[in-house]
């Protein structure tokens, strides 16, 4: 073995080793997590961007979308007043000016209610009299195309009985002639 003085150079020789590897790996470290937290800021911000972009964008893209058909147009407006106003407190005022809103909806709710039974049941009588009138129409057409095809096989007995006549005579006709 060696001398106490070697073995400790040799020590210290390895703890400095030990010291470099992890000041060394230390930096390594350090320097990934630069890196890893650029990325991350440069992801934040490219998402940020892009968010903020999307949202510049979106009026825009509405209304193109929207362009021509204004009832798409009203029904994003009242979209967005909705969503407003599910964001704002409701006041007290608000909701006595809703009950009294709901108290004077009853008698207006009652008229429709009434107005549509009404409605459905003068549809329904429309609809029975339109299929009584079709049914009507149909059997007038049966008996009249009944009535016509007994007309046209009464004329087509007829023709048949002439023809049968004719050929019967012609057939008496050529017995009786002198023959060449």
């Amino acid at each position: 073995m060696g001398s106490a003085s070697e073995m400790t150079g040799q020590t210290a020789d390895r703890t400095q080793q030990a010291a470099r590897s992890v000041q060394e790996s230390s930096g390594q470290v350090a320097d990934t997590a630069r890196q890893a937290a650029g990325k991350a800021a440069d992801t934040a911000r490219q998402t940020a961007g892009q968010a903020g972009d999307a949202a510049r964008q979106a009026p825009g893209q509405a209304m193109r979308q929207t362009q021509g058909n204004p009832l798409a147009a009203g029904l994003i407006a009242f979209g967005a007043g909705l969503l407003t106003a599910s964001l704002l407190p409701t006041s007290q005022a608000e909701e006595q000016a809703a009950e009294r809103a709901g108290e004077a909806v009853e008698p207006v709710k009652q008229a429709a209610l009434e107005s549509a039974q009404q409605l459905k049941e003068d549809a329904t009588q429309a609809g029975r009299q339109a299929a009584q009138e079709v049914k009507d129409t149909a059997s007038e057409a049966a008996r009249a195309t009944k009535e016509q095809a007994g007309e046209q096989a009464g004329h087509v007995t007829e023709q048949a009985r002439r023809s049968a006549q004719t050929a019967a005579e012609e057939a008496r006709g050529r017995t009786g002639s002198p023959g060449p």
